[in-house]
C-alpha cells in the first residue's frame, strides 16, 4: 500500500504519543509534552524560541503557556531586554515531572529503535531532518495537531486508558507502516 510520507509520520506520531501518554498517565496534565522537554534542556529561554524551535504559532503557545502555569508547570518572567517577550522558567513541580517526561521519551525512543542499527537510526534523524527542512521551504498553512486522550463512551466523562487500538496483549494493532 503506498501511503504519502505526512501520513506515515502522522501514523508514527500518533502511535508514539499514544505510548507516551499511557506512559505519563500519572501526571496531572495529558499533553504538552514536547514543551516540557524542550525546556528541560533550554530552561528559562524566550516564548518566541520555544515557537521556533517546535513550530508553534504564537496563538497557539499563549493557551499552551497558560494551561502550563494554571498547573503550575512553568512560570513567566518578563524579558528586562524586551518588555514584550517572556522567559519560560520551570518551576520546581515543573522539573519534578519533566525528568520523568524525560524519563518517558528516552525509555521510548530506546525501545523503538532497539531492532535498528546505530547506523540507521543516524540516517533516520538525518533523513527526517532534511525532510523537514525541505518542507520549511515550501509554501504551507500554520497547523495545530493536539493530541488528547479519547473519552470512555460508555462512562462519560472518564478518559480512556488505550489512546491507539491494542490488540488482546495490549499491542498496537498497527504492525507496521507500509
Amino acid at each position: 500500500m503506498n501511503i504519502p510520507v505526512g501520513n506515515r509520520t502522522q501514523i508514527f506520531s500518533k502511535l508514539y504519543y499514544g505510548v507516551l501518554s499511557k506512559s505519563l498517565e500519572t501526571l496531572d496534565i495529558e499533553r504538552y509534552f514536547s514543551i516540557l522537554y524542550f525546556l528541560n534542556e533550554n530552561n528559562g529561554c524566550s516564548q518566541q524560541c520555544v515557537c521556533d524551535n517546535l513550530v508553534i504559532d504564537k496563538t497557539a503557545m499563549v493557551s499552551i503557556i497558560n494551561y502550563l502555569m494554571k498547573m503550575d508547570y512553568i512560570k513567566r518572567r518578563v524579558n528586562p531586554g524586551d518588555r514584550r517577550g517572556y522567559f519560560i522558567v520551570l518551576t520546581k513541580k515543573g522539573k519534578k515531572h519533566t525528568e520523568e517526561i524525560v524519563r518517558s521519551f528516552n525509555t521510548i525512543d530506546k525501545k523503538i529503535f532497539s531492532t535498528i542499527s546505530k547506523g540507521d537510526q543516524t540516517t533516520f534523524i538525518r533523513v527526517l531532518n532534511i525532510l523537514s527542512d525541505n518542507l520549511k521551504e515550501l509554501p504551507g498553512s500554520d497547523m495545530t495537531f493536539q493530541y488528547k486522550k479519547k473519552k470512555d463512551r460508555e462512562n462519560p466523562g472518564l478518559e480512556t486508558k488505550k489512546a491507539i487500538p491494542l490488540n488482546k496483549k495490549g499491542k498496537s494493532k498497527i504492525t507496521h507502516i507500509t
